[in-house]
């Protein structure tokens, strides 16, 4: 099953809540229209129809029409060993090193390309580093 992620802040209202507005990089899922309840399929068959660029998602406790420019989803995710997810732990160090030393207050879209590259350097060197000093058994 896919992974998704909102892209981007967004704000919409809710008749019974106010406004509400959700910081982007939350996971969620997709809902197809047929998980929901008799009105609120309609509803959303009706939305959906009237916005093609739109999909279910569970947001908020609750299901909404978003944009698909709004999500990123990732196919390609599988579950971590053990192992990997030591690997990613210890890669949080030199991370938090690298951030601090150029700016941790900065977003990231600010960053310039070769931050970013430094950043990704950073991390993998770690990871790498970490996956290859492990003591495990391989099974080849």
């Amino acid at each position: 099953m896919p992974v998704i992620w909102t892209r981007r802040r967004s704000s919409w209202h809710d008749p019974k809540r106010g406004w509400r507005s959700i910081p982007p990089g939350i996971r969620t899922r997709r809902v197809g229209l047929l998980a929901l309840s008799g009105r609120d399929k309609k509803i959303f068959e009706k939305i959906l129809k009237q916005n093609p660029g739109f999909t279910l998602v569970w947001l908020m406790n609750g299901v909404r029409a978003v944009p698909k420019e709004m999500l990123l989803e990732v196919t390609t995710m599988t579950d971590a060993t053990d192992l990997e997810k030591e690997a990613m732990a210890s890669a949080l160090n030199p991370l938090g090193e690298y951030v601090g030393s150029i700016g941790m207050q900065r977003p990231l879209a600010d960053y310039k390309k070769e931050e970013v590259l430094t950043l990704i350097e950073v991390v993998v060197t770690a990871f790498q580093s970490h996956m290859a000093n492990a003591d495990s058994d391989v099974p080849f």
